[in-house]
Order: structure tokens, then C-alpha cells, then sequence
């Protein structure tokens, strides 16, 4: 698991998986695509990125497209 640790890839299976944040973190973790990538592509800090995966926050609803194509992308 390069790139993430056992307690965000333990904290994101045991979250709510139908929060988008969880989802998102989910494919990231499972592809390792970098949290900054991921920060730098939503225009967020690594901070805020951690806890969308975590389950502790959620992304704000006006990016919620954005992250269901970026997921997509990452599904292909």
C-alpha cells in the first residue's frame, strides 16, 4: 500500500461507503493515485483529502460531479 497507511486504508473500509468521499478514497487507495494528486486536482489541501477518505468530512455537493467522472476515469 505505497502512499497510504494501514489506518486510512482501515478508517476508509470501515466508513460509510455510500459517502462519495469514501468512494473516491476507495479507488485512489486501491490505484495508488497520490492524496496531493488528488488535492491539486480539486483545488483542496492533502488535509481535507484525507478526511473525504476517512469519512470525517464530506466534499462540498458542488464538486460531487467532478468526482463521480474522476472516479469513473479511475475505473477504466
Amino acid at each position: 500500500m505505497i502512499g497510504y497507511t494501514q489506518l486510512l486504508a482501515t478508517k476508509n473500509s470501515e466508513a460509510n461507503q455510500d459517502n462519495l468521499g469514501v468512494q473516491l478514497g476507495k479507488i485512489c487507495i486501491h490505484k495508488k493515485v497520490p492524496v496531493q494528486t488528488v488535492a491539486n486536482y480539486f483545488g483542496v489541501s492533502r488535509a481535507a483529502v484525507y478526511a473525504w477518505f476517512s469519512g470525517e468530512s464530506k466534499p462540498r455537493k458542488g464538486t460531487e460531479p467532478e468526482i463521480k467522472e474522476f472516479i469513473k476515469s479511475l475505473e477504466q
